[in-house]
């Protein structure tokens, strides 16, 4: 078994270096047939730089946690093998339609036959491989702060008559460790603030790692402020699982941590548990749920959290991941009228245009990756995030707050 799984992942290592290989190659070769010697030496020793560094990067200061110089070195990187990819889509139709000729003339010794890169078609595909660089290199510095508000309002018939217009401020994925810029990320939590929300519910991933990328905006998170209180749940990030930890009592230690720091800063954190929220002689239950996500951990438990609710009580439910409504909550036994997530991001990336599209390649790993959702009378609202994670950028899929507005009726 542990053979197969070596040989698996050296197979998967050796394609990959294959592929970049053949990336290098051709880009190399748009290059060499337009530029001079001196801009082919600047490019190569430029390009074997990036990738030392990353490399060194990887092997002696890699810990499990993406440090700001690690994360955009890695960003720079895909950002140019994006670039690059284009490049070598457009030399490879050239090298494509050159095989055709050759086959076509028959190796005829009368018609001479071009092996050499073409200049105009080098050009061209070094021109359309520039196109997504100003795209990602906004989605850096201002994208990843282009916060929106945007509002749902949802009807229900059993919605009791005192939670008439009841608002809900909904946030995700402040993924701490990758919040840079303080006087965006002030502008951004004072938004939600002025939605002068009943209720603040926050989805999960607070960190990225540690409980410690939080202390630089504890003072900061302890402002928000709604009259029924704010309250969260636990994403797959805040568990500790993808750092390198010295050992479980460290990894034990910080998860603990975790925990009273929100606590500290006004949370009501809820682990598989749930609480009644009153407005005059009336009441809707908020339920909170470990992580559970299709291909992550699975300590959410929906039937211990909601053990000491009726089965007719008007349910909120905050679950991290969206695959838990779709694998677990739609078919359960009881009816959860309003279900919120995040997790997904909106990968970041994307094309959303209200009314007209709305796309992003999460799509195809999520069935309900952004905004409201409604299956057998019972809504989702997967919110994209506030933070970001890897790429330390937004294009088109922008960090949202939501605010949901409940009716009767």
């Amino acid at each position: 078994m542990i053979l197969f799984i070596l040989t698996e992942l050296m197979t998967r290592l050796i394609i990959f270096l294959f592929a970049i290989v053949l990336i290098e190659l051709y880009t190399f070769s748009a290059i060499k047939t337009i530029f001079n010697s001196r801009v082919k030496i600047l490019y190569t020793i430029l390009n074997t730089l990036i990738y030392l560094i990353l490399i060194f990067q990887i092997f002696f200061f890699y810990d499990g946690n993406f440090n700001k110089f690690f994360s955009y070195n890695l960003t720079l990187i895909f950002i140019l093998f994006i670039s690059k990819s284009i490049v070598i889509s457009i030399l490879f139709l050239e090298d494509i339609f050159r095989i055709i000729s050759i086959i076509s003339n028959k190796f005829s010794i009368k018609k001479k036959i071009n092996f050499g890169r073409r200049r105009f078609v080098s050009k061209l595909g070094l021109a359309l491989g520039s196109i997504p660089i100003p795209f990602m290199v906004h989605g850096v510095l201002i994208g990843r702060y282009n916060f929106k508000v945007i509002k749902h309002v949802i009807h229900f018939k059993d919605l009791p008559e005192n939670f008439n217009g009841f608002k809900i401020t909904h946030v995700s994925d402040f993924h701490c460790g990758s919040l840079e810029n303080k006087k965006k990320i002030e502008y951004g939590l004072n938004l939600i603030n002025e939605q002068k929300s009943d209720l603040i519910l926050f989805t999960g991933d607070f960190v990225n790692n540690t409980y410690k990328e939080i202390i630089p905006w504890k003072k900061l998170f302890s402002k928000l402020n709604a009259e029924k209180g704010k309250f969260s749940v636990l994403g797959n990030h805040d568990y500790g699982d993808y750092f390198r930890w010295k050992s479980e009592n460290e990894k034990k230690k910080n998860f603990k941590n975790l925990k009273d720091i929100q606590k500290k800063m006004g949370f009501n954190l809820l682990l598989n548990d749930s609480i009644y929220v009153n407005k005059g002689s009336q009441k809707i239950a908020l339920i909170g749920v470990e992580n559970w996500g299709d291909g992550f951990k699975k300590k959410g438990d929906i039937n211990k959290a909601i053990s000491n609710l009726e089965e007719d009580d008007f349910k909120i439910l905050m679950s991290h991941d969206p695959s838990h409504w779709e694998k677990i909550i739609i078919n359960h036994k009881n009816k959860f009228h309003l279900t919120l997530s995040g997790h997904t991001h909106g990968m970041q990336f994307g094309i959303e245009i209200p009314g007209l599209i709305k796309w992003s390649p999460v799509k195809y790993r999520y069935k309900y990756w952004a905004g409201i959702y409604e299956n057998k009378s019972q809504f989702i609202n997967v919110n994209r995030g506030f933070g970001v994670l890897g790429f330390p950028g937004r294009i088109g899929i922008w960090p949202e707050i939501s605010v949901i507005e409940l009716r009767k009726g």
